[in-house]
């Protein structure tokens, strides 16, 4: 028996468990062992007093605890907690490991904490929106629903006391499936392997190997939806095949089950299990853009897998109206509309936004260079872009990949590139702030950087900014 076999978490709790990392999910899986009567020992790298604030703000004053290192201490435990964003492979998780202590991501957790039903979306773009289209088509359908994850609700905040007969809409990241063990959704849609996160991961193919492993537990009891577009994922799927029941999402091939958006009729449809059906008109959707109605049919796939009618999943995807951050509508002002695209971390993301336009885009991006590919938004820049303004630690290397496109401007701060992007502007142009990377170079993460976006934004235009 593996040494976390013994923690079922339904009979069997361990005596004591470490947490490494007191962000959101950190603390969420500390009230979670509390709540239990199992001991606590928090490890963060912050600074004590730091530390300190977080633990008194979420009641856990008395917690043991240490902070500025993760030291020897965490090796009492009988098991350890991870949060996202901590490395899996520090050295003290390795010493860990060697000692037959298991080492367990929030996705683990949350998952052995419930006996929900669970569908998971990963990618590398897309994750966040597809999720959110899933949850209201499952609300649609009347199941009692948690839509959390990687999208900012930790798992087990919210997955430990839901009936057997509800479903949860995880959406998941490599980090948090570098340390799964029994993790098994029923189903799981994989949008995309695009170049991202190799300021973490030391190749492409080691980034595209923890993706995968969100079916690494799959049997043909399970369904894995791919996106038919990206050539890793259909060469991945005559492996995939063997093993479990492949869905293809973006066009109708073959002989194979999919779900699609049908550009001749406007509508998205699907062949699932020998029958072959239409989800909804596209028209219908708040959302627009190619991109949302392929994240749709995809999130369409997993809803229909956990057995929601085609009526009920229609009325859930038509009524979505996005999510903030994600090409967020901010103000219109002198006929100049104003968009934050916070969440865009990836050059995909940026040609999204960019396309999304017909034209007259004058482009805010830069941020923590991640290595993406940022060539990729060449063609889009030409197409429908003004200029370009830069900030950030990625700046240099995003001006030298586009220089001689569209004119490109170099500010310090945000409200520089937001009042010179302004200043260029006429009626009928969108100021599109969509960084392309993360934030952590100027701000404490994407919900304050698009934060400061908007409040920027406020302040030139007078527009009251309402969510």
């Amino acid at each position: 028996m593996k040494p976390s076999e013994k923690f079922d978490l339904r009979v069997t709790f361990p005596h004591r468990v470490g947490i490494v990392g007191a962000g959101r999910s950190g603390i969420a899986a500390a009230r979670y062992f509390k709540s239990k009567g199992t001991g606590v020992f928090i490890s963060d790298s912050s600074a004590q007093e730091l530390l300190a604030a977080t633990l008194a703000q979420s009641g856990l004053t008395e917690m043991p605890h240490e902070a500025g290192a993760h030291t020897a201490a965490l090796l009492q435990s009988d098991l350890i907690v991870i949060s996202p964003g901590v490395r899996s492979d520090l050295p003290i998780l390795a010493q860990a490991r060697e000692r037959g202590i298991p080492v367990w991501s929030e996705l683990e957790l949350g998952f052995r904490a419930s006996d929900a039903v669970f569908l998971a979306v990963t990618g590398s773009t897309g994750k966040s929106t597809a999720v959110s289209l899933l949850g209201e088509a499952l609300r649609a359908g009347g199941r009692v629903t948690a839509v959390a994850g990687n999208i900012g609700i930790p798992l087990v905040s919210v997955t430990a006391g839901l009936p057997r007969d509800a479903v949860v809409a995880a959406e998941v990241s490599s980090f948090q499936l570098e340390t799964i063990e029994r993790f098994r959704p029923l189903a799981a849609a994989v949008l995309n392997l695009l170049k991202n996160h190799l300021d973490r991961y030391r190749s492409e193919d080691e980034y595209y190997d923890a993706k995968k492993r969100i079916a690494e537990n799959f049997t043909k009891d399970n369904f894995l939806v791919l996106n038919i577009h990206d050539v890793k994922l259909t060469a991945w799927a005559d492996t995939m095949n063997k093993r479990t029941n492949v869905i293809f999402y973006g066009h109708m091939p073959g002989a194979n089950d999919s779900f699609w958006y049908d550009e001749g009729i406007g509508k998205i449809r699907y062949r699932f299990g020998g029958v072959q059906g239409t989800i909804l008109d596209v028209k219908d959707m708040v959302l627009g853009g190619r991109h949302n109605f392929e994240n749709a049919a995809a999130a369409a796939a997993l809803a229909k897998i956990a057995g929601i009618a085609d009526a009920a999943i229609g009325q859930g995807l038509a009524g979505f109206r996005g999510l903030e951050h994600r090409l967020e509508f901010v103000a219109e002002h002198a006929g100049v509309r104003y968009y934050n695209d916070s969440k865009s971390t990836t050059a995909e993301s940026v040609l999204c936004a960019v396309a999304a336009f017909n034209g007259g885009v004058h482009l805010i991006a830069g941020g923590r260079d991640k290595g993406c590919d940022f060539s990729l938004v060449k063609s889009a820049l030409s197409r429908h872009a003004v200029d370009v303004f830069l900030i950030g630690e990625a700046a240099g290397r995003m001006e030298a990949e586009w220089r001689g496109i569209v004119p490109i401007y170099r500010c310090v701060t945000l409200e520089e590139a937001v009042l010179a992007a302004t200043h260029r502007s006429l009626p009928g142009d969108a100021v599109v702030f969509s960084p392309g990377c993360s934030s952590f170079d100027m701000f404490a993460d994407y919900e304050d950087r698009g934060n400061r976006f908007k409040t920027i934004v406020a302040a030139l235009t007078g527009e009251r900014i309402v969510r």
